[in-house]
């Protein structure tokens, strides 16, 4: 179906309901509230007539029975109209009208006579308006009723024309939007929408432009991915297979020293299959966490001291700053042990010789939360700001003419963000060309 149809149906559909409560609203304020006003007035006047002649007979009803009703009220024929005033114990005191005045008493059409706070008589009346009354009643009424026919026809066109260019209104971004989200879902991925206003419907454009973009990574990522998977699985491979032709060929007892390059090998292969299985796990938060209040301090001391005799080979300082009192994240001491490590095998793999290794632990809160926050400083060669943004990408190298046995495998820094954030914790990094890299972990306190 039409988007603009649909969109437009619904919004007739909306319309009519309007326009036939406007109708049915103005019909009882007219008919309904009007004809309810005018009845009161006309029931008060009636009866003012006999308050009047109270007081002028000195508080009696003497003589009521000769009172001549004004404003054409004796003019009506008497079958039309009829009027009663009983007193207060029941009697009968005025009556106008052809045959017995029960009928009209029955029907309960009354209203009190109150004079000084006192009801001195009960006023009966089949209808109270008088022959003018009643004609000026009735043209006013009929008048309005006339007038909400017309009414209703114009709210009904006025719905009309508002809801056609409501609907083409609202219609016009989804019509401009949807060709491009169906080229966005057959692949077409580097589509980018003009954003020309500032409403819900310029908020759907930039959402879908930063959904395009966020695929279009994806895509790439996932190229790439495959590409330097394929390229670290085919060096050992390729070199397991040369050493095993090597050892086919010469047809005598294999030496150890020729078997070591092929359990390196095997070993490279091993840890790269095991760090993106981790990695999978974390992504799709599927990860197992042993977590228990951990001290950090104890826990980096011991890292330290694995790292230490590479560090002073190159001989680069590792300077620590602690808090005074013990500072506890409620974390799993393995899977934290391992985002440390890589951080710190990477500040000593990019330090010179000479620098200087900077590890604080610090107590910070975001979002009203508590975090043991570890910062990792050194004064490597820095990255460049641009290359910040793909830094915890799987498989991303920042030099990448570096060795793969030198450099690493790339999934280090992705594996520390994953294993972090599985913690309900983040990573931040900081880093400039020739003046060194940081990088702060922030964890939730116990």
């Amino acid at each position: 179906m039409n988007v603009r149809w649909c969109i437009g149906e619904k919004l007739f559909g909306a319309m009519a309901v309007l326009v036939l409560f406007v109708t049915v609203a103005y019909y009882g304020a007219t008919q309904g509230f009007l004809g309810n006003r005018f009845e009161h007035y006309f029931k008060e006047k009636t009866t003012e007539w006999f308050e009047t002649y109270y007081k002028e007979h000195n508080h009696s009803w003497e003589g009521i029975e000769e009172m001549k009703l004004s404003d054409g009220l004796e003019q009506r024929n008497p079958d039309q109209r009829e009027i009663a005033l009983l007193s207060p114990d029941g009697s009968i005191l005025f009556f106008k009208g052809s045959g017995d005045p029960g009928p009209l008493i029955q029907q309960g059409k009354w209203n009190t006579v109150i004079v000084n706070g006192t009801t001195v008589g009960t006023v009966y009346v089949d209808r109270w308006e008088s022959t003018e009354d009643y004609l000026l009643k009735t043209f006013v009424l009929d008048s309005m009723r006339n007038q909400g026919l017309w009414i209703s026809a114009l709210t009904g066109v006025v719905a009309l024309l508002l809801g056609s260019w409501l609907t083409r209104k609202l219609t016009k971004p989804l019509e401009r939007l949807i060709p491009v989200i169906q080229k966005i879902a057959v692949g077409e991925l580097r589509i980018r929408i003009p954003v020309t206003t500032r409403d819900e419907f310029g908020k759907v454009t930039e959402a879908l432009n930063h959904m395009s973009q966020q695929l279009l990574r994806a895509e790439e990522v996932r190229k790439n991915l495959t590409a330097d998977v394929a390229h670290e699985l085919r060096t050992p491979l390729s070199i397991i297979q040369c050493h095993m032709e090597i050892i086919q060929d010469r047809g005598r007892d294999i030496p150890p020293e020729t078997l070591l390059p092929l359990q390196d090998e095997v070993i490279r292969l091993s840890k790269l299959v095991d760090d993106l299985h981790l990695l999978t796990l974390a992504e799709a938060g599927k990860l197992k966490l042993d977590r228990s209040p951990t001290d950090l301090a104890p826990l980096l001391d011991r890292i330290i001291d694995m790292l230490k005799p590479e560090a002073d080979e190159q001989h680069i300082d590792i300077i620590r700053s602690y808090p005074a009192q013990k500072l506890n994240a409620f974390v799993d001491p393995n899977k934290i042990t391992q985002v440390f490590y890589n951080l710190l095998i990477n500040a000593i793999r990019y330090t010179s010789s000479g620098g200087r290794i900077s590890i604080r632990i610090t107590e910070s809160s975001h979002d009203k939360m508590r975090f043991a926050s570890v910062s990792i400083a050194d004064t490597g060669v820095g990255i460049a700001a641009e290359q910040l943004p793909f830094l915890f990408d799987r498989l991303y190298r920042v030099e990448e003419s570096r060795s793969r046995h030198t450099g690493g495998m790339g999934l280090g820094l992705a594996i520390a963000k994953e294993f972090v954030e599985a913690h309900q914790g983040f990573i931040s990094v900081q880093s400039e060309v020739g003046s060194g890299t940081q990088f702060t972990v922030y964890l939730p306190c116990a």
